[in-house]
């Protein structure tokens, strides 16, 4: 696992292994009324609203549910600035019912990178702007060189660069939602730096770094307003965060001789497997047979 337990005041924590199959209630992929945004159809990493100002509990929905929650309210509020990040290491299997929607890994050459997914999305438009640190700049910095990291989305949903999984449900127009959050910020909680760590950041318009605030926002709920001119142009959308795991070749390898030995799996969803879909681009040797698809969940590892 990675060694790092902060980068750019990032809290870095391992909630533990992932060497199993983790299997949560059906109702976790099904509900339609928790973990709700509001976002652009066709682009759902674009979120413009959420019906309440609270979080919803994910609970058993992933693997240390609990725990996360407990973290969240902790310090993912505006009290902690930059927040955490977790992951789980050594992690070879996405839950029942996922599978890998990005991985990323140091390349074999200097200053080289692997990656497949939401982590081959390039920036959108030219920003004038500073903009905040992109997730796989900070992993990057987080990774040992023998480790890759691989995010699971559920299968069907869409893994999005900020680190979560979401699915369209239903246009807004025609849903049953009407209210949205909203929170007052002082402006003051975000401010742009030019040095990450000591050394200069690459971009010369800085980077943006939010600070703690030790005040209370306002928050409120009512009727959503729709900043698009075409209703159909949002949709309402369930957001799960993605299951990033952390794995070296060494934790595959272990992982399927435990398989081999215990029997875990059966044959109908080995064919499901990372072995059966190779990597097309990722060299990452010696797990380029298994990078890909490294985690559906199925019954042996593999790729993404």
């Amino acid at each position: 696992m990675p060694t790092a337990t902060q980068y750019f005041g990032v809290a870095i924590t391992n909630l533990g292994p992932l060497t199993t199959t983790y299997t949560a209630p059906s109702s976790c992929l099904t509900a339609t009324t928790d973990h709700i945004q509001y976002a652009i159809s066709g682009s759902l990493e674009y979120v413009i609203g959420s019906p309440k100002c609270t979080a919803d509990s994910l609970g058993k929905c992933i693997p240390s549910g609990s725990v996360l929650d407990s973290m969240v309210a902790e310090k993912f509020g505006r009290q902690s600035g930059q927040g955490f990040q977790h992951y789980y290491s050594p992690g070879v299997y996405c839950p029942h019912g996922w599978t890998t929607a990005a991985v990323l890994a140091h390349g074999q050459k200097t200053d080289s990178v692997e990656r497949s997914g939401f982590f081959t999305a390039t920036a959108r438009g030219n920003w004038s702007m500073p903009e905040g640190m992109r997730p796989d700049d900070e992993w990057l910095n987080i990774l040992e060189p023998s480790e890759t990291l691989a995010y699971c989305c559920p299968s069907g949903w869409t893994g999005v660069m900020g680190g979560n999984c979401k699915t369209s449900i239903e246009p807004f127009e025609s849903s049953k939602f009407t209210n949205a959050c909203d929170e007052d910020s002082p402006g003051d909680d975000v401010v742009t730096v030019y040095t990450v760590e000591g050394e200069s950041w690459t971009d010369s318009k800085g980077l943006l770094s939010a600070m703690p605030v030790t005040e209370t926002w306002p928050q409120t709920t009512g009727p959503f307003t729709n900043p698009w001119t075409q209703e159909t142009a949002v949709v309402v959308a369930r957001n799960l965060p993605a299951i990033p795991l952390v794995f070296k070749a060494s934790d595959v390898e272990a992982a399927k001789n435990d398989t081999k030995d215990g029997k875990d799996g059966d044959d109908k969803d080995d064919k499901n497997d990372a072995a059966s879909r190779q990597p097309k681009s990722l060299g990452l040797v010696p797990m380029a047979a298994l990078v890909v698809g490294v985690l559906t969940g199925a019954g042996l590892l593999m790729p993404w």
